[in-house]
């Protein structure tokens, strides 16, 4: 006996149901008409085109983000490249910071570049000699890419400045995954889109993997084209996580900010801390940027030990709190020795141009965790090792 087609149960369900369709059926001719003809209308296609789950976050992620329209991508490198290459034509110039994510600077200098595109890359660190070197292209560029905060040092950019120089008609792009709303809201600073690995923070559980692209109509319509031909898709249960996240965004933020902060002064203290790079702290080079543009500062916090790279392995492997490994925004605290990890590849010269000693450590804070525990562990490591270069002095 056939089957016949499947009807939904429970219409009153307070939360959507998740979809994980591959394919969706038509009723007839003129049906096919209507639905898959005209876009208007709201009937499944073919899964990499559209999903209800993913159509109802990104309407989530808009009413977030301040935006007119989003779009979800299967990681934030997804969702990176989808918008340069939908956005940029052979021959035109572009500038991105120095201290950008490092496989977003191989996307400008290894992947653009055999496409015509003409990249200038300038550094952030000093946020003056940034707006002049962007504003000496003006009239020659067609978009500017930022990141804010950077990592590892969370350097800021003054975005309203950047949008006054470059001019009304340059695309500005932004990485906002450091800073999700509502820590910071890009939108209201003259960004034409926003991006965000959406694996971070915006899930904040470290079990996904996702992209989000937010911004102005008509640049979020020509992404479309190329994610519906290219298909950097996430699945329907991945839409769902990412939609049940948001719930918590709020809340999670909020506890990140504040142990983020009570951490990096305990850092900032500690005689075997060099130099803390967090957003919240007067020492921060960026402090009165961080003022003017965020609302509540991350939970990631870089600091140099005032020690060797094998003085400062010793350091993270005592660590019993955090995870050693690289992401930040899930329920855990994870850590990460930079020249292990981001900057393996870097020589001695490249470490010392980009800024990161071989004392560099990123800590990603979990709001999972006691801020106590965390402080007590970081004193119990630093300290040892610490004592142990004392003792070898002084014998």
């Amino acid at each position: 006996m056939t089957k016949q087609r499947p009807q939904d149960a429970y219409t009153n369900s307070i939360e959507s149901p998740t979809y994980q369709s591959a394919s969706y059926y038509f009723n007839n001719a003129d049906h096919v008409k209507d639905g898959l003809h005209d876009r208007s209308v709201p009937a499944g296609r073919y899964g990499r085109y559209s999903n209800p789950t993913w159509i109802e976050v990104e309407n989530k992620l808009s009413e977030l983000s301040g935006a007119e329209s989003s779009l979800v991508f299967a990681s934030g490198m997804a969702a990176h490249v989808t918008a340069f290459l939908a956005l940029l034509e052979a021959g035109d110039e572009v500038v991105l910071p120095s201290e950008s994510y490092r496989q977003v600077r191989n996307v400008f200098h290894h992947i653009l570049p055999k496409f015509g595109v003409v990249v200038h890359e300038f550094s952030i660190r000093d946020p003056e000699a940034f707006i002049e070197n962007v504003a000496a292209l003006r009239g020659r560029i067609k978009l500017v890419h930022l990141e804010m905060p950077s990592s590892p040092h969370m350097y800021l950019i003054d975005v309203a400045r950047v949008r006054a120089a470059v001019g009304p008609d340059v695309i500005l792009t932004l990485d906002s995954s450091f800073s999700p709303p509502p820590n910071y809201y890009a939108l209201q600073w003259g960004v034409d889109l926003v991006l965000f690995s959406a694996t971070k923070y915006l899930s904040g559980h470290g079990d996904i993997v996702a992209g989000v692209a937010s911004g102005r109509e008509e640049l979020i319509e020509k992404l479309r084209w190329y994610r519906d031909t290219t298909g950097p898709i996430i699945d329907g249960n991945s839409a769902f996580l990412l939609r049940r996240s948001l719930y918590t965004l709020q809340l999670r933020m909020e506890r990140v900010n504040a142990m983020g902060l009570e951490v990096a002064q305990f850092l900032e203290g500690h005689p075997a801390v060099d130099r803390v790079y967090y957003n919240g702290l007067e020492s921060h080079p960026h402090f009165k940027l961080a003022q003017e543009y965020l609302n509540g500062f991350g939970g990631v916090i870089t600091f140099e030990l005032r020690m060797s790279e094998e003085q400062t392995a010793k350091v993270v492997d005592r660590l019993r709190v955090p995870f050693m490994a690289s992401n930040f925004g899930a329920p855990h605290t994870l850590v990460e020795q930079s020249t292990f990890f981001t900057y393996f590849e870097y020589s001695e010269d490249e470490l010392v141009s980009i800024g990161v000693p071989r004392g560099t450590v990123r800590l990603a804070l979990g709001y999972s965790n006691d801020v106590a525990d965390i402080i007590k562990d970081l004193d119990q490591a630093l300290s040892h090792v610490l004592s142990l270069e004392e003792d070898s002095v002084d014998s």
